[in-house]
């Protein structure tokens, strides 16, 4: 599989707002995930997309992305209805290294 670095920019304050929102204060109620169930999510929703790590900051997230192609993870994204959310601009990564 290909790597992916996602720049993500919200569409606006509020969109930024709705997303971050503690699942708790949602209209309704939704629990909270913890870190390993959105790793499962993250790692078994779909066979040829996964999210490896995520970034969320002011105006700005990044994610990293394994897919078979770059179509595959925009898919994806739209399936999943992130575009409701912000922007996503894709660029292959030929070298992958972590501390982690």
């Amino acid at each position: 599989m290909k790597h992916f670095i996602a720049i993500h920019r919200f569409h606006s304050p509020e969109k930024q707002r709705e997303y971050c929102m503690s699942p708790e204060n949602k209209n309704p109620p939704e629990s909270k995930r913890t870190i390993i169930e959105w790793a499962d999510f993250a790692n078994n929703t779909k066979e040829n997309v996964k999210c490896r790590s995520q970034w969320n900051g002011d105006d700005i997230s990044f994610c990293h992305w394994e897919a078979e192609s770059k179509q595959d993870v925009l898919d994806w994204f739209k399936e999943i209805g992130l575009t409701e959310f912000m922007t996503i601009e894709l660029h292959e990564q030929w070298r992958f290294h972590s501390f982690y």
